[in-house]
């Protein structure tokens, strides 16, 4: 298993933008702390609210990168050129759910709908197995149809809806739809 985790962290992937720029996706590594900071601090307040803690207090990037473990959570970050635009995170379970992990993405906003969180998110299936994980979680506030689409569209199901999980700044309540991608099928036995 050491090899996989070696490979995990030498995991690199390249594509050509449409305007000709080159995007690498790679591994966290403290050496991007700064890059991160600056990431979310180009982020809207509302595209900050998804998150479960304040990605806009440098602070807590702080924290991220000071105890990178890519065995607890690994974080897959996308570059055009020097500039950080996306952070997609893999956050392990322990104990009896360490076949599974939950998914996280995050693009910025200059950078939405150009692929990018589509790669980012196959690299997550990606290393997802070569780990040797089963399940893959999304959770997605139901109001945003067009994110769990393309949730659908690389293979995971709608498989609950969480009334009134989620509450927004102002005191609005959303359900979340909680998406399964199952990467081993024990359909039918038992």
């Amino acid at each position: 298993m050491a090899d996989v985790w070696d490979q995990i962290a030498r995991y690199r992937k390249v594509k050509v933008l449409a305007d000709g720029s080159r995007l690498l996706l790679r591994p966290l590594q403290e050496a991007d702390e700064e890059a991160l900071v600056e990431l979310f601090a180009r982020a809207s307040r509302e595209d900050i609210e998804w998150f479960r803690s304040d990605a806009a207090d440098p602070n807590v990037v702080r924290r991220w990168v000071d105890h990178l473990d890519y065995r607890r959570v690994f974080p897959l970050i996308a570059l055009v050129g020097d500039q950080l635009v996306g952070d997609a995170t893999l956050h392990f379970g322990e104990h009896y759910h360490r076949h599974l992990a939950w998914v996280r993405i995050f693009l910025d906003k200059q950078y939405r709908r150009q692929g990018i969180g589509t790669l980012m998110m196959h690299s997550m299936i990606e290393i997802s197995q070569l780990i040797g994980l089963q399940q893959l979680y999304g959770e997605v506030v139901i109001n945003q149809a067009h994110v769990i689409r393309g949730f659908q569209d690389m293979g995971f199901r709608h498989e609950v809806t969480l009334q009134d999980y989620f509450i927004t700044s102002k005191g609005d309540l959303l359900d979340m739809a909680i998406l399964v991608l199952r990467m081993v099928d024990h359909t039918g036995q038992f």
